[in-house]
């Protein structure tokens, strides 16, 4: 797995493949379990290598979905924090079984000057992320929740079905699972979709 990342990152300084192999670690992990918990301080750079991972903040009772993270991925928030020294925000919960590669903190600035390769893939995890935060936020201040909500129902469907409870829909966008459940049935009652036991239907 650790030779699929340096291969997949274009990593050809050996000094670093060195390093890679000398000073980090891989991990498994089920789904549930929490790799980045907030209010800890960051000591390990979590990058994962196989899986998904969901990046959430809690607010009143209530999460918030940031981003999830796929294969060659890793936490804008918690990359930053290894240059500051500073507690998470943010919560990361496996919602795949995922593989994760481990990197102690204080090898992760130095490397970001010491090497042209990982200082691209750093630059590169900031800016993809920022351009996503940017959409996230274009849409929740423009575009109405239910519109929102269509849009997400459409991209989780499998054969224009999804299996999530109002609660985890609630989650996923940020509300409560009273306001899901009403915007669900008004696009039921305008013949966009079929509330089912414990599914969605969405109607073509």
């Amino acid at each position: 797995m650790l030779d699929n990342f340096i291969n997949q990152l274009r990593i050809t300084e050996s000094e670093l493949q060195k390093e890679l192999k000398d000073n980090s670690t891989i991990t498994s992990h089920k789904k549930g379990d929490y790799i980045i918990k907030n209010n800890q301080y960051i000591k390990v750079l979590k990058i994962v290598l196989k899986g998904k991972v969901r990046v959430y903040q809690e607010n009143e009772e209530r999460e918030i979905l940031i981003y999830y993270l796929n294969a060659m991925e890793t936490c804008t928030l918690s990359l930053s924090a290894c240059f500051e020294d500073c507690k998470s925000t943010v919560n990361a919960i496996v919602e795949e079984e995922a593989i994760i590669l481990n990197i102690p903190v204080r090898f992760v600035k130095d490397w970001n000057f010491k090497y042209k390769s990982w200082n691209t893939f750093t630059l590169t995890i900031f800016r993809e992320s920022y351009h996503h935060l940017i959409n996230q936020y274009s849409n929740l201040a423009f575009r109405p929740l239910k519109d929102r909500l269509l849009d997400y129902l459409i991209s989780k469907a499998n054969h224009n079905v999804v299996k999530k409870s109002h609660q985890d829909l609630a989650r996923e966008l940020g509300t409560t699972r009273e306001v899901i459940s009403r915007l669900l049935k008004k696009l039921e009652s305008n013949g966009q979709l079929h509330l089912g036991l414990k599914e969605i239907k969405i109607l073509e």
